[in-house]
């Protein structure tokens, strides 16, 4: 019983940093802060006081000692419901930006998918019965090469640079890459394209869902996370569009998966760099002015700075040097700086591997995103996303090229459509029960399918595979399967080391894309459904598990995984 008690008052002094810490302790704290911090210059003390404050009692929504215009702003803002883009300029660019890197990625999976109708295999000398391994190599490439390298490679990038830059990056690779793509000669130099294009993909899939995170507002946070998901359905519906447009040329068809990435050129340095990579950096007086533009308002930007850095200061003296007395606790001082940016420095690649390794807690979370990310890829989502056009040919029943394209229309339409409702309730009704109807929905779905092979008549197979595949099973992974893994990986780490964390669970789902693509192309012919069927079940027993609390903001989310039951959860 001590021992709960000790470990639940743990939890709370590092979930909430500032819960029990009295009124003149925190404005002696605030001003010392303040001084070393230099944010003399950018806000005054008082606003910063009152932002401090307003952190504190943030969760009971007291207002007490704000102006009557701050009242007002606050008040707004906790009754919200919906995400205020539009009011907030900083904050709209910011998710343009990362909609572009994810509507990239989803038009890069359905232009390889509809080139194969325009027959590039045979423009390259390559024979689609005798060279099945190689061209499914091609189509996976970027996959591979994205998990191996880009996404490892998105770590020092984001160090040295920062999460814009790193993002312009990971966009040159997609718009040079691509544009080399479509010039390609031999199946060779499509092969090194596409490999290398992966290295832009997979930094990209790590750098944006962790920026979006950390510039969202903490009760929209998981609806601006889900937005991911909802871009990369609306890339991939934007290039089955472009293969109605385009209708003869695969090397036209690949290269206009260039468009949202040269956008995205554009949009990356128009919005604020991210205020939590600014503090990493010590650069609190620029991460101040990065929240101002993003929050609208000097008290919100100083409760949402004041909170940030006392939670990762919090944390850091936890893993770092854990505080004997519960005086020591708000002892974040360290020499001239703080705790958090002095851990940082003394940190590298194999001290965080080994943090994973040995800290419950963040080992936990990893295990969650781990999961949710395989299970997203077991569900045999990828054979349509790569290869819809070769299954709706399969057995002749769809052997109008002109009848599949518009079949991948609606395939790209349904995704995008069925996933715009999660916006709505994905913070309100929380993320297990959306996984607990999206894979129990996905189940029967994929049974009603694989029984549907076995028809004889082929307009009735056609026709019944086409609905069943773009109306029910994609509806159900739209609304749980599909969304959820990135949410849940870009917040579920603490905040001290999210951003490196991130790249494992992106890592292995990108690895997980490329064996289930590679491998689904060899076997699309072999009825594929039933062995979906059968790694999708191995998942759902622990794909469900994570947690998943309704209205429960990102910074406190890894109180549930600090509970020792969880691991039990996870191995039910």
């Amino acid at each position: 019983m001590d021992t709960n008690r000790r470990r639940s008052s743990h939890n709370t002094g590092l979930d909430y940093p500032l819960f029990n810490q009295q009124t003149g302790r925190l404005e002696a704290d605030v001003t010392s802060f303040h001084r070393i911090a230099q944010l003399t210059d950018v806000v005054d003390l008082p606003t910063l006081i009152r932002g401090a404050k307003l952190s504190r009692q943030r969760w009971n929504k007291n207002t007490a000692g704000l102006t009557e215009a701050e009242e007002i702003i606050v008040g707004r803002e906790m009754r919200e419901i919906s995400i205020p883009w539009l009011q907030n300029r900083s904050l709209l660019v910011t998710i343009m930006t990362t909609a572009c890197a994810a509507i990239t990625q989803g038009w890069q999976q359905s232009t390889i998918n509809s080139s194969s109708l325009l027959n590039w295999e045979e423009d390259l000398g390559l024979n689609h019965d005798q060279h099945q391994l190689l061209i499914g190599l091609i189509n996976a490439a970027p996959w591979l090469s994205g998990s191996l390298i880009g996404t490892w490679l998105s770590d020092p990038l984001q160090d040295h640079f920062g999460r814009r830059p790193a993002l312009f990056v990971a966009a040159i690779f997609c718009v040079v890459l691509v544009i080399g793509t479509a010039h390609c000669r031999t199946w060779e130099t499509l092969l090194v394209c596409r490999i290398l294009l992966g290295v832009g993909i997979g930094s990209k899939a790590s750098i944006a869902p962790i920026f979006a995170a950390e510039a969202a507002p903490d009760q929209h946070r998981g609806q601006v996370l889900m937005l991911w998901q909802l871009f990369d359905a609306l890339g991939i519906f934007l290039g089955f569009v472009s293969v109605l447009i385009v209708m003869d040329s695969w090397r036209v068809l690949l290269a206009t998966a260039t468009i949202p990435a040269i956008v995205l050129l554009f949009l990356v340095f128009i919005c604020p760099e991210s205020p939590r990579y600014l503090i990493q950096k010590n650069k609190y007086a620029d991460a101040y002015q990065s929240l101002l533009e993003l929050r609208g308002t000097p008290v919100q930007a100083a409760r949402d700075l004041y909170y940030i850095h006392s939670q990762l200061q919090t944390e850091a003296i936890t893993k770092w040097d854990p505080p004997q007395t519960s005086e020591e606790s708000f002892s974040w001082q360290r020499g001239d700086g703080y705790a958090y940016q002095q851990w940082i420095k003394k940190g590298n690649f194999f001290k965080r591997m080994r943090y994973l390794a040995t800290d419950d807690r963040t080992r936990r979370a990893c295990i969650v995103a781990l999961i949710v990310m395989a299970s997203q890829q077991l569900c045999g989502i990828n054979v349509l996303t790569f290869y819809s056009s070769s299954l709706f040919n399969k057995g002749a029943f769809l052997n109008s090229s002109t009848v599949i394209k518009w079949y991948n229309f609606s395939f790209g339409l349904a995704n995008f459509l069925f996933t715009l409702p999660v916006l709505g309730f994905i913070d309100s009704r929380g993320r297990r029960p959306l996984l607990l109807v999206s894979f129990t929905g996905m189940l029967f779905s994929l049974l009603a399918i694989s029984g549907f092979f076995k028809i004889a008549n082929e307009s009735t197979k056609g026709i019944l595979i086409g609905v069943f595949s773009i109306v029910f099973f994609l509806f159900f992974y739209s609304i749980g399967a599909g969304p959820i893994p990135f949410t849940l990986s870009a917040e579920v780490f603490p905040l001290c080391v999210r951003g490196k964390l991130m790249n494992p669970s992106i890592c292995h789902q990108l690895r997980l894309i490329h064996a289930r693509g590679w491998n689904e192309f060899q076997r699309y012919d072999q009825l594929p459904w039933p062995w979906d069927l059968g790694s999708f079940c191995s998942s759902v027993n622990v794909g469900i598990q994570g947690p998943g609390k309704p209205f429960v903001s990102l910074l406190v989310r890894f109180e549930f995984l600090s509970i020792f039951q969880f691991a039990a959860l996870l191995t039910a």
